[in-house]
């Protein structure tokens, strides 16, 4: 748990697995630790987000 709150952080995120949605351009979910939107970068690795439709996604999938 330290693990990941260190990481989130520096900006790297964990999504919880179970929660990770495709919007049709990316993957969205939810962080593990710190619970705050993330969506995964091109090349890997996730990241938080503040774009709203992003935000919007998520709410819709938590449905």
């Amino acid at each position: 748990m330290v693990l990941r709150l260190s990481l989130c952080l520096f900006g790297r995120h964990i999504p919880r697995r179970s929660r990770v949605k495709w919007d049709g351009t990316q993957f969205i979910a939810t962080c593990r630790s710190c619970e705050c939107a993330i969506h995964r970068k091109r090349k890997g690795g996730w990241r938080k987000t503040t774009d709203e439709s992003v935000l919007q996604g998520l709410q819709t999938a938590r449905r």
